[in-house]
C-alpha cells in the first residue's frame, strides 16, 4: 500500500460546530487507506472533546497549541515546531480570520499542498480599525501562500477571497439517508423530550455565540407564543452565551416552553420532532444544520444574512433582521409546514463531497486549482 497522505486541519477547536461537523463527516467517508486527518486546536478548547475518541479510532491525531489571540509568538513557535516534527503532506486551514499566517508557516516548513477553506460570509470581527488592518495583512498572506482555494458557497468564497480569486465550490455534505429514514415516530420522539404531541415545535441548532443571534431568537419565539400558545422551542448546542440566554428565558417566564438540549448525537431524530427550523443568524456561509433540516423535510425560516444558496427546497423563507418579531412569528406559523427538497440536494451527499476532497488532496499542485 502506498503511503497515507496526512492532512493537518487548522481548526482551533473540535466541538460540534458547522465546520468541525463537516470535517468529521468528511473524515468518516474519505478513503482512509489513502488519506488520514489530523487536527490542530487551541489549549483553551482541550476540554471540548465530543469527537476526540472517534478521531483517534479513525487513525487521526489532535495537536494542541497556544491560542494566537492570547499569545501570537507562542502560537507561531508551537506551530513551527509541530510542522517540523511531524510529517504532514497537506495543511487545510478553516480559520476565516488569520488563516494566511497558518499557510505562510506551512510554506516555510516545505509543505507543498496548502488548502484554505471559507465556511462563512464574515469573520465577525466588526469594523475595529486595528483588526481591519490585520485582516488585510492576513488576507494578503493567504492569497500568496495558498495553493487551493475552497468555499462552502459562492457568497462565502467572495467574502474571503474577493471577486478576482477563483475557488472550488465544496458542498457542506451530509449523510442524506440519516435524515430521510428516521424510524422513530414524531410522537415518540416528543414524548422522550417531554413535549406534548400536539405542540407547535420550533427548533434551532447552533453554538451559543453572537453570530447565531439567540437573543433575537428568544424574542421571536416569545411573539410566536402570543400567536400560538401551545408552542415549544428546542435549542441544541453549547457556547459562551448559554448562561445569558438561559437567564433571558427565565426572566421572561418561558422555562416550561424552552428546552436546552446541549450537544446531541441524535440530530435526525430531533429534527423530526420539529415543525419549523428557525435560524436568525447575523451571518452564515452555508450552514450544515440548514442542509440537515431540509433533508428532514422541515420548513425553514432564516435571516436574510444567510446565504441564498442555502435554499435547497421549496419551503424556505428569508426574513430581514430589521423586520419586527411579529412578522417573523407570522411567517413561522403560516402554512404549509411541509417541505420538498429540490434535486440540487443530491449535491450535498457527503460521499460525493469526500471524493471531491480526495481529488483535491491527491492532485498535483495547480492541477485542478481554479
Amino acid at each position: 500500500m502506498s503511503k497515507q497522505i496526512r492532512v493537518l486541519h487548522f481548526q482551533g477547536r473540535m466541538g460540534k460546530g458547522g465546520a468541525e461537523t463537516f470535517m468529521m463527516n468528511a473524515f468518516r467517508n474519505i478513503d482512509r487507506d489513502k488519506i488520514v486527518f489530523d487536527f490542530l486546536i487551541y489549549h483553551d478548547f482541550e476540554d471540548v472533546r465530543p469527537y476526540n475518541d472517534e478521531i483517534h479510532s479513525l487513525g487521526g491525531h489532535i495537536y494542541s497549541v497556544p491560542n494566537p489571540k492570547k499569545n501570537i509568538i507562542a502560537y507561531i513557535k508551537a506551530v513551527k515546531k509541530l510542522l517540523k516534527d511531524k510529517d504532514f503532506d497537506v495543511v487545510h486551514s478553516e480559520v476565516f480570520f488569520g488563516g494566511g499566517l497558518n499557510l505562510l508557516l506551512a510554506k516555510k516548513a516545505g509543505i507543498k499542498k496548502r488548502v484554505v477553506h471559507s465556511h462563512a460570509t464574515s469573520d465577525g470581527k466588526g469594523k475595529n480599525v486595528i483588526l481591519k488592518m490585520l485582516r488585510k495583512v492576513f488576507d494578503k498572506l493567504m492569497r500568496e501562500n495558498a495553493t487551493d482555494f475552497l468555499a462552502c458557497s459562492h457568497e462565502a468564497g467572495i467574502a474571503l477571497y474577493g471577486k478576482e480569486q477563483p475557488f472550488i465550490f465544496v458542498p457542506n455534505g451530509i449523510d442524506l439517508e440519516l435524515y430521510r429514514n428516521v424510524s422513530e415516530t414524531k410522537a415518540a420522539i416528543r414524548e422522550s423530550l417531554n413535549i406534548s404531541e400536539d405542540a407547535f415545535v420550533v427548533g434551532n441548532i447552533g453554538r451559543f455565540e453572537e453570530q447565531k443571534n439567540h437573543s433575537f431568537l428568544i424574542d421571536i419565539f416569545e411573539q410566536t407564543i402570543k400567536l400560538h400558545e401551545n408552542s415549544h422551542l428546542i435549542l441544541i448546542g453549547e457556547g459562551s452565551l448559554l448562561p445569558v440566554i438561559t437567564e433571558k428565558v427565565r426572566s421572561k417566564g418561558l422555562e416550561a416552553k424552552v428546552s436546552f438540549l446541549g450537544v446531541r448525537d441524535d440530530i435526525p431524530q430531533l429534527l423530526k420532532s420539529m415543525d419549523v427550523f428557525l435560524m436568525p443568524s447575523l451571518y452564515e456561509g452555508l450552514p450544515i444544520s440548514a442542509v440537515e433540516a431540509q433533508a428532514a423535510n422541515l420548513k425553514l425560516v432564516l435571516s436574510s444574512e444567510v446565504s441564498k444558496e442555502t435554499k435547497l427546497s421549496e419551503n424556505v423563507h428569508f426574513v430581514s433582521l430589521d423586520e419586527e418579531v411579529g412578522q417573523w412569528a407570522h411567517i413561522i406559523l403560516q402554512e404549509p409546514l411541509q417541505n420538498s427538497p429540490y434535486k440540487e440536494m443530491e449535491v450535498y451527499d457527503m460521499k460525493k463531497t469526500a471524493k471531491q476532497l480526495e481529488t483535491i488532496y491527491l492532485s498535483k499542485l495547480g492541477e485542478i486549482n481554479g
